[in-house]
């Protein structure tokens, strides 16, 4: 449960002020080692992700698949597992992550799950653009 609060604060509420516990932070730093080793994305590429002018970035779309994968946000088969996060967020910022969701219940499958996962953070991005952020 705590693997996925931290991932959901730093996906959506990265501004939110909330200190995370080096424990979660090291969860969220592993997640990333692991779909940047999955996924062959450089930190070059990563660093230079442009939500507003590139939202759908070949580069990063399976970076995005990998993370809600490994987090739970979507299951292997693309059924993106709302209950599962709503129901394990972390209370202080549920009211956030919620409504943020709520804006994103039908999103465009894409032509495969990469495109999946990228077309749910463009929405994310879209219902709360000053607290979204990239793991």
């Amino acid at each position: 449960m705590y693997k996925l609060t931290c991932f959901l604060l730093t996906v959506v509420v990265s501004s939110y002020p909330i200190k995370l516990p080096p424990e979660h932070q090291e969860f969220l730093d592993n997640l990333h080692r692991i779909c940047i080793d999955k996924t062959g994305v450089t930190e070059a590429d990563y660093a230079a992700y442009d939500m507003v002018n590139n939202p759908h970035d070949p580069k990063l779309m399976c970076y995005m698949k990998c993370l809600m994968i490994e987090a739970k946000w979507m299951n292997p088969e693309g059924a993106i597992q709302y209950d599962y996060i709503i129901d394990t967020i972390h209370p202080d910022v549920k009211d956030i992550i919620v409504t943020a969701l709520s804006k994103c219940r039908s999103i465009p499958e894409g032509e495969n799950l990469c495109q999946k996962a990228s077309n749910l953070n463009f929405c994310l991005y879209g219902a709360d653009p000053v607290n979204w952020y990239l793991v």
